[in-house]
């Protein structure tokens, strides 16, 4: 789980870049296409943060049963 949240970063991070200092010209379709899947990975992101701490809670928590 770490992996993942540490991969969904850096996509992230590396796409906000891509769209800041493109390396190629990019149509303004692709830039739209690419503005709306960061903003999915930020959302799902968020989503994941949000729910990581009881995942980890239940998961990870000595049970008896």
């Amino acid at each position: 789980m770490d992996n993942f949240k540490k991969l969904l970063q850096e996509t992230i991070d590396e796409n906000r870049v891509e769209l800041l200092v493109e390396s190629r010209e990019y149509s303004e379709d692709e830039r739209i296409y690419m503005r709306g899947y960061n903003q999915a990975l930020e959302d799902m992101n968020d989503d994941f943060l949000a729910e990581y701490g009881e995942f980890k809670k239940y998961n990870f928590t000595p049970s008896l049963n």
